[in-house]
């Protein structure tokens, strides 16, 4: 019987490159009846949403856009007033090796917000740092068994490999109602912000049924007297079906990001509850990994009639996904300016957390970055809103380790400020920690055998030392030996020790 391989092809997950790159975005808007009073904007927000991909030769092209809000106070006004802009996103990202076909992973988050008043305008500029990822599959072909040749000794590893085999998403909007007491006397709607947290996502009839709730949070003028603003906390919840193949849906993996918020406060009329109207559009994000598994002959030998040439071939494979998701409590104390008004009541408080860079250190990894925090509230004894900005240092531990190649968001869940001296807030922030890591290996294999030149041993004894590491296996191989001809069988089996002779009988 002649020599015969039967092989198996598993598709493999390839990073060709990943780039990450900071995109300054400037969007500006006409803030109506501005003279000559004063512009003095308070609080800034941007949501960045990457709604394109196109991987070409040798670069991605992303499309997206930036919605902004601001609250501002202008001249000596009491009252706060706010207004929105927005602007396209349009950047390539360079990564050597790209192609048409690939696929792509892309993370866009807001590192900075700036709203400043210019000729009549309020300007915003977004700084929006990109991570950006391109994957390629491969079919590769190993051997899985090997027949047709007497005496064969044979080692198998089990080659498992990860891919991200779909990737697709779909938006929603989420709209609700939510009655304003009569005490606050509700006047509009100045700013809104939220954090979006999964509840579950479950294979469903035609794909995956993602369930969760936007924790959201809206800045209203008011009419009370010494309090013109005030911030409304609420729920909201969704429930989306994403469209997704059946064979994908054990291993697929649901988040979610606002696109953007849009609300309305309605005044009542006959000393009744005023209504805030509010619709947020939600970008539901779906991927997912499948795995082939494989036993491949990582080595082989014989022991009797012709010798068998062996090539080798290493395969580099996404051996597994580590995915952590926790939440993770920070506090800091905000300064405020030297010639800023002192604090009394605190109205709102915006907190944007930036990444700066991540390490390990006994086994886990540690992520390292700032805070920037901004503070809306009341001075003592002044009816004039003010503001304070501050930037914290924050240092979270994560119980896996992390790698060049993590995939890491952080969103605000809450955050909390309290006056602890006219000059000082203490903060307490509350942070949703998402970390994924896909761990690549390499793994070599037997990519062919052939047979060659009849095997030419001498029968006898041989006494040996075995040298460092040396294994079982290493020495059946240079005699010819089976391996239980080395080590022995049973109660007579032997281990392989340096300085330990072993007696072999050719």
């Amino acid at each position: 019987m002649a020599l015969e391989t039967m092989k198996q092809t598993i598709e493999v997950e390839t990073l060709i490159g990943a780039q990450y790159s900071q995109v300054l975005i400037r969007a500006e808007a006409l803030v109506p009846g501005a003279g000559r009073e004063a512009i003095e904007p308070l609080i800034a927000e941007a949501n960045v949403s990457v709604s394109g991909t196109d991987v070409q030769n040798e670069r991605v092209v992303l499309d997206g856009t930036a919605y902004c809000q601001a609250v501002y106070r202008q001249g000596e006004e009491t009252t706060l007033r706010a207004l929105t802009a927005q602007a396209s996103l349009s950047q390539v990202a360079e990564i050597a090796g790209a192609a048409p076909g690939m696929l792509s992973r892309v993370l866009a988050q807001v590192e900075h917000v700036e709203a400043k008043y210019e000729n009549g305008h309020m300007v915003f500029l977004v700084t929006c740092g990109i991570r950006t990822q391109v994957l390629q599959l491969k079919q590769t072909e190993v051997i899985d068994s090997i027949a047709g040749v007497d005496g064969l000794q044979t080692v198998y590893a089990d080659v498992c490999s990860f891919k991200l085999a779909a990737d697709t998403d779909a938006d929603v909007l989420v709209k609700g109602q939510i009655a304003l007491p009569v005490v606050l006397d509700a006047r509009t709607s100045l700013m809104d912000w939220g954090a979006v947290s999964i509840d579950s996502a479950e294979p469903d009839l035609g794909g995956l049924r993602v369930k969760g709730r936007v924790m959201m949070e809206t800045l209203i003028s008011s009419g009370v007297a010494g309090r013109p603003a005030a911030l409304i906390k609420y729920p909201l919840e969704f429930d989306r079906l994403v469209e997704l193949p059946e064979w994908l849906l054990k291993g697929a993996f649901a988040c979610a990001s606002i696109k953007c918020i849009r609300s309305q406060v309605e005044q009542s009329e006959g000393g009744e509850d005023a209504k805030l109207q509010v619709e947020t559009e939600l970008r539901i994000a779906v991927q997912a990994n499948a795995q082939d598994c494989v036993s491949a002959l990582e080595d082989v030998y014989t022991t009797e009639g012709n010798a068998l040439e062996v090539t080798r071939g290493s395969i580099d494979v996404c051996s597994a996904i580590d995915r952590v998701q926790f939440s993770e409590s920070v506090r800091g104390t905000v300064l405020l300016g030297e010639n800023a008004p002192g604090v009394g009541t605190v109205v709102a408080v915006r907190v944007r957390p930036d990444v700066g860079e991540w390490s390990n250190e006994n086994g886990k990894g540690r992520i390292e970055g700032l805070l920037e925090a901004t503070v809306l509230y009341m001075p003592g004894g002044s009816d004039l809103p003010a503001s304070a900005q501050a930037e914290l240092p924050f240092v979270i531990d994560v119980p896996t380790e992390l790698s060049d190649e993590s995939w890491i968001a952080l969103e605000v869940v809450s955050a909390e400020a309290n006056a602890l001296m006219s000059d000082r807030l203490e903060m307490k922030t509350m942070l949703n920690v998402c970390c994924e890591t896909r761990r690549r290996s390499n793994v070599t294999a037997v990519r062919d055998v052939s047979e060659g030149e009849p095997i030419r041993r001498r029968s006898g004894i041989v006494i040996l030392w075995p040298n460092e590491g040396e294994t079982a296996w290493e020495i059946g191989r240079r005699y010819a030996l089976p391996v239980d001809g080395v080590t022995g069988a049973g109660e007579k089996k032997r281990r392989i020790e340096v300085g330990r002779p072993i007696v072999l009988k050719l």
